[in-house]
């Protein structure tokens, strides 16, 4: 009897976490699980405080502590209790893995399904700090969720023995350096900034003054190029020699080249950036022999090869040489899809692949303000690929341009020559038809002249004999008179 009033006691003490089948968690697991600090903040912890943490705060967002989870970043409204669809932190979980705004970023750990899900059910359940899981009574994939991550939780890792803080003196000597450069940018024309809060790494773009930003217009980021990680220098009118220049920048990741009128000699200086994970090579004139220069760059993660001249076959061979590289050329973008949409109309295997793209349901008018916000900073990176097939459609419309008047020119031509000749031969013939009438005109005036004339003027006197025949039948009444002596 005391076993069984003792297993029912203990089976009402953990309630929450019995319904839910946590049969196979530990000693902490057993207790009826807060939502934010048992299973929320472990997976923010892994998974998003490197980058939003104490140390660095990107776009002043920090996500270590529950206070400042709720209060959010400068981009928009990180957490909105009740609305999961509407949290800017959840919409960028949703965007495809190769987003610039999709979070975590695409080198780092990302969230499991389950993780999502109890992030997801935490703020549709108020985003409350104290909440317990019995509380919210979870169902269905939201208890299966909860218990996976319960007996999977997410690695926190170790934290790294903390950098030294710099040196005053390097942190006075960087500061120097940036005061110094920072009037010439402006004066160019061109951006220099900070990449997160409090961090002395910097990106620079050339996009304002594109047009006049030439090869020298590097020579001023000498005193910071190690500070640089990002640059962008699509379509200025950079050559291979300023890669020259682009090599000093030893801590380079990111490097936008697109529409520049660099070649394959200047790959070799790209050659020597050893910590760059992303390069737009887009509409220059690189070839295979080219790109084969950058397999050395083992972090290489994206390049993006459109309307050069790397073949198919060129961009596979360096993804052999570079594991996990996502060589981007274009072809299934240009070549593939129209294939598929003339082929396979009556086909339904078109339909199952919209409904994977649900993920982006979240895009309410809401979502898209919130995603505008965030991709600010990096426009000309996210217009990049709409550019690109811009540019094929454009390009294609071109070339149906042409052949229409090139069309329209050959039926002109065809349809001129006939007319001309027409023309003339029926100017001939009437010239001709004048000359006869006039010949025609002087004999009949010579034939009237002869005295036969007067032969005709007798035929007529016989007629006035019967004038008074002519005048009976002028009145209707005489007809039948002249039939009476027919008759007699």
């Amino acid at each position: 009897m005391k076993t069984s009033a003792h297993s029912i006691l203990k089976a009402c003490t953990i309630v929450g976490i019995s319904a839910l089948g946590f049969a196979s968690a530990n000693a902490a697991d057993a207790k009826d699980p807060v939502i934010y600090k048992d299973l929320v903040n472990p997976i923010l912890q892994a998974k998003c405080v490197s980058c939003h943490g104490e140390e660095k705060s990107k776009g002043k967002l920090r996500l270590d502590t529950f206070d400042a989870v709720m209060k959010g970043g400068s981009e928009g409204d990180n957490i909105i209790p009740g609305k999961p669809k509407d949290s800017l932190s959840m919409i960028r979980v949703h965007y495809p893995l190769d987003d610039d705004d999709h979070m975590p970023p695409e080198d780092k750990d990302q969230l499991t399904k389950q993780e999502i899900q109890v992030l997801e059910f935490w703020i549709k359940s108020g985003a409350k700090k104290d909440m317990k899981v019995s509380q919210a009574k979870p169902a269905g994939t939201d208890a299966e969720a909860i218990k996976f991550v319960v007996a999977h939780p997410p690695k926190i890792k170790a934290k790294k023995a903390s950098k030294p803080k710099v040196d005053p003196k390097v942190a006075a000597a960087r500061a120097k350096a940036l005061a110094g450069v920072m009037p010439k940018v402006e004066k160019s024309g061109a951006s220099l900034m900070a990449i997160a809060q409090d961090t002395p790494e910097l990106r620079f773009s050339a996009l304002n003054v594109a047009k006049k930003f030439k090869d020298d217009g590097l020579k001023i980021l000498a005193p910071v190029n190690d500070q640089i990680l990002w640059l962008d220098l699509a379509r200025t009118q950079v050559t291979d020699k300023a890669l020259v220049d682009v090599a000093a920048m030893k801590h380079l990741t990111r490097l936008h080249l697109e529409n520049t009128k660099i070649t394959d000699a200047g790959l070799a200086s790209i050659a020597k950036l050893s910590k760059l994970e992303y390069l737009n090579l887009y509409g220059t004139q690189v070839t295979d022999a080219g790109v084969m220069k950058l397999a050395g760059l083992k972090k290489l993660k994206k390049v993006f090869l459109w309307q050069t001249k790397v073949t198919e076959k060129g961009s596979k061979l360096l993804v052999a040489k570079i594991p996990g590289l996502d060589a981007n050329t274009g072809f299934k973008a240009a070549v593939v899809k129209p294939v598929v949409a003339v082929v396979k109309k009556p086909a339904a295997p078109a339909k199952p692949k919209k409904p994977a793209a649900k993920p982006a349901a979240p895009m309410t008018p809401q979502v898209a303000l919130g995603k505008a916000l965030a991709s600010a900073k990096l426009a000309a990176d996210s217009a990049s690929k709409a550019a690109a097939d811009a540019m094929n459609a454009a390009n294609t419309a071109q070339q149906v341009v042409k052949q229409a008047e090139a069309a329209l020119e050959a039926l002109k031509k065809a349809s001129t020559p006939p007319k001309p000749p027409v023309k003339p031969a029926v100017a001939k013939k009437p010239a001709a038809k004048p000359a006869a009438a006039k010949k025609a005109t002087p004999a009949p005036v010579k034939k009237a002249t002869p005295p036969p004339v007067k032969k005709p003027a007798a035929k007529p006197a016989p007629k006035k004999a019967a004038a008074p025949a002519t005048k009976k039948p002028a009145a209707k009444p005489a007809t039948p008179k002249k039939a009476a002596p027919k008759q007699a």
